[in-house]
């Protein structure tokens, strides 16, 4: 039997940073109406204009709620259990330097695919079973690396289809400076959650 624990432990390890790295286990954090409008027809031009400015208005939202998005916590249902975490983001470039790709398709109803490649940094806490865990946990790991979303044109908006942030370097912060982590990182809280505290949150809204 402990072969087969362990053997699920891992698989649920595993779709947890899978999740979180397809960025579709959280709500999504975007501002109202991210999309400009496209005057005029429509030609490549315009459309790369269009994902560039949306996606640096979806940059800058981040940014500027990154202090509410460091309190929140996010959860995940998984097969046995649902887990909680805190996660903010940070992006060292400026939006002008995301790399677009755009691809001209044969189909109508999506003229055009398009690959946005950029650098980010997130910030995240380890997976707890306790949503009061979770809120209590300001011990962040730090993620730098490369986020790579792909995206279809119906004619008038961009539409993401994917979204993946391949990690590079993962550090923890020790003795008031962030240190690049060496070996295994664990990214789940091993603890029993706390049931009564959860429960009184649940219930009655007692606790923030």
């Amino acid at each position: 039997m402990a072969p087969r624990r362990a053997m699920r432990k891992y698989w649920t390890i595993l779709l947890l940073g899978f999740l979180i790295g397809c960025s579709s286990a959280a709500k999504p954090r975007i501002p109202t109406n991210p999309d400009p409008l496209i005057k005029g027809e429509v030609n490549e031009d315009k459309a790369v204009r269009a994902l560039q400015m949306k996606l640096a208005k979806q940059i800058e939202y981040v940014q500027e709620n990154s202090e509410q998005y460091r309190k929140e916590v996010v959860a995940i249902p998984a097969r046995e259990a649902t887990y909680y975490y805190k996660y903010y983001d940070e992006f060292p470039e400026d939006p002008s330097e995301i790399s677009i790709s755009i691809s001209p398709t044969e189909t109508y109803s999506t003229p055009y695919t398009a690959e946005a490649k950029y650098r980010k940094v997130r910030y995240q806490t380890r997976y707890s079973k306790s949503e009061g865990k979770a809120s209590n946990d300001d011990d962040f790991i730090r993620d730098e690396g490369v986020q790579k979303d792909t995206f279809e044109f119906d004619g008038e908006k961009w539409r993401l289809k994917g979204s993946v942030f391949e990690v590079l370097k993962t550090s923890v912060y020790r003795e008031d400076e962030w240190r690049a982590s060496r070996g295994h990182l664990r990214r789940v809280e091993e603890d029993e959650p706390e049931l009564f505290v959860d429960k009184v949150r649940t219930l009655f809204g007692l606790l923030d």
